[in-house]
């Protein structure tokens, strides 16, 4: 006859919950900031000279985008890793 293990209530990991919510926060916060800047440099684009504006604004915007781009994603990167980090903690049902 085979013999069994006792069966051990799954308990919750509470340190892996909450660092898997503070790297979402962490992730949610950096998007708050990409988007704050992007705002920011937006409308400091508008300011200058009309000749300022039409020589440097293209190349300005272009580089600025790409930028925030690259920290838009990595931003998002990181809120997806902390919401993988808390699911990964919870107990799954069997």
């Amino acid at each position: 006859m085979a013999q069994t293990l006792p069966v051990r209530a799954m308990t919750t990991d509470t340190t892996g919950r909450g660092l898997g919510l503070g790297v979402f926060l962490l992730g949610v916060l950096l998007l708050i900031m990409v988007f704050a800047i992007a705002y920011l440099d937006l409308v400091a684009a508008a300011d200058g000279s009309i000749f300022q504006r039409m020589s440097n604004l293209p190349i300005t915007l272009t580089s600025k985008a790409v930028l925030l781009l690259v920290m838009g994603v990595v931003a998002s990167a990181i809120a997806n890793k902390g919401i993988s980090l808390y699911e990964a903690a919870r107990p799954r049902d069997a």
